[in-house]
């Protein structure tokens, strides 16, 4: 619909942006991603916990439902808020209730509050099963990647807690400095510090690597990860008034927070090809080609792409054009999007029975991803990046300010290509169409809950792992 909206202001002709403005598309397009993004982790951390605590916690299953009724209050709460702000009805209270106008930040405060102590009862859940497996000391290595990942869902809700730093009245550069703490350090940071310590745990789980190798791993990737991302943030300080060093600091250092992931989902690589060329009926596959996936646009959408807008001299004429846009998709729908999915894939697989994961449903996920991929790159490197080259030159020749004008978008060679937009728009569409019914259908089979025999399963896993560990140390 936006895409529309840059080339003919309308949707195949129908007035839509009179009910749903481009502004509010834009928003709900953030807003949804992240929540999108956050809710499959917070269901992954939730299955966790009986795996590491070797049972489910009593009671548990009501906090799951007031947590699962608590976002979904505040996400439909909070996109109603921001529509009826566009729309010009909710003027009173707007910054509660509305649209708070930050980009990334567009939920109002109440809804931020409600998030923060929704994600608040997400630890407390975590708490009931993993401080206990903490405590435990017949697997010491599996107790530090344990307190890795608790810690990890921790700094979650904690660097969240920046937003509420930004009031109305809060002056540009102040309020501008602690968006780019949830942009940058939080979506970027915090986000990937717990995706690699979750893709870590999940590797483990998949028996893909060893968990002393992991551990080792992870130190260092979050070393790497977090004291480059701190720095790395500074290259958008420049755009909020401070000294133009930080374009050069920003860039460099940014460019280095793609190397965690990579090294580690490269190193489950070896090992699956270990696992495939040993064993046949490895149960993780269709989890591990979006692992893979992931990887990938780790290292296009978040590392080639971002180094690229970074660079100084580009970043002064390309701030906010459709090269950051490309940035963006590679590195959110490609990193965040594809291993939110392989986190969904690893439940469902483990929650359902046998029996579902036929090579008819197998391969329609294979399909899955390659058009969801394939769509992806499309829109990414045939649309996005040509038309952000176009802009660059536009900014260079005329002003930046003329290359952000809605008449630069109606240029009959840009107009071309946006228009070239939708074939892959359709194939990546047709990928999450299939991915749909795949998990539909998964919830018609899912496995009669049974806590003793679950029990029973993780204390054999545990007792082979002890065993390993063991096995190991004394080679």
């Amino acid at each position: 619909m936006m895409a529309h909206y840059y080339v003919e202001n309308t949707f195949f002709g129908i007035a839509l942006q009179n009910i749903w403005p481009f502004n509010l598309a834009h928003s709900w397009h953030l807003q949804l991603v992240i929540f999108w993004v956050a809710t499959t982790w917070l269901g992954a951390g939730i299955y966790i916990v009986p795996r590491v605590l070797r049972r489910e916690p009593v009671r548990q299953g009501i906090l799951v439902d007031v947590l699962f009724w608590a976002l979904i209050f505040v996400v439909g709460g909070s996109m109603l808020g921001e529509w009826l702000t566009d729309l010009g009805v909710l003027n009173k209270n707007w910054w509660l209730f509305g649209n708070g106008g930050w980009e990334y930040l567009e939920l109002g405060k109440f809804w931020q509050y409600l998030l923060i102590a929704a994600m608040v009862l997400w630890i407390v859940m975590l708490m009931r099963g993993f401080v206990p497996a903490m405590c435990r000391k017949d697997n010491q290595s599996r107790t530090r990647l344990v307190t890795m990942l608790f810690l990890g869902a921790i700094a979650v809700p904690v660097f969240y807690c920046a937003s509420i730093l930004i009031m109305p009245d809060s002056h540009v550069t102040f309020a501008d400095y602690w968006r780019w703490w949830i942009v940058h350090l939080w979506v970027e940071g915090i986000f990937e510090a717990f995706a690699v310590i979750l893709t870590g745990w999940l590797l483990v789980d998949m028996k893909l690597t060893t968990i002393k190798s992991t551990i080792r791993a992870l130190y260092f990737q979050l070393i790497l990860l977090l004291g480059s991302g701190v720095v790395g943030t500074g290259h958008h300080y420049f755009w909020m008034g401070d000294h133009s060093l930080w374009l050069a600091l920003g860039a460099s250092f940014s460019a280095l927070e793609i190397v965690p992931l990579s090294l580690l989902v490269w190193e489950a690589y070896t090992h699956y090809r270990v696992y495939q060329d040993t064993y046949h009926n490895f149960p993780y596959k269709t989890t591990f080609i979006f692992l893979m996936w992931t990887g990938i646009w780790n290292t296009l959408g978040a590392g080639a792409l971002g180094f690229l807008i970074n660079a100084p001299a580009i970043n002064y004429f390309e701030h906010g054009t459709q090269w950051t846009a490309a940035h963006a998709h590679g590195s959110m729908a490609g990193v965040y999007g594809m291993f939110s999915i392989a986190i969904i894939l690893y439940v469902l697989r483990n929650v359902t029975v046998k029996e579902f994961w036929t090579a008819k449903m197998e391969k329609a996920i294979r399909w899955s991803a390659w058009l969801l991929n394939i769509g992806l790159a499309g829109r990414v490197f045939a649309t996005l990046m040509p038309v952000g080259q176009l802009q660059l030159a536009d900014a260079l020749k005329y002003g930046y300010w003329h290359a952000r004008q809605m008449s630069f978008y109606h240029e009959k060679l840009i107009s071309l290509i946006l228009w070239g937009r939708m074939p892959w728009d359709l194939i990546f569409t047709a990928g999450v169409i299939i991915l749909l019914v795949v998990c539909w259908k998964a919830l018609f089979h899912l496995k009669k809950a049974d806590n003793q025999a679950a029990a029973a399963e993780y204390e054999r896993f545990a007792a082979a792992e002890t065993k390993s560990q063991a096995n190991e140390i004394d080679e």
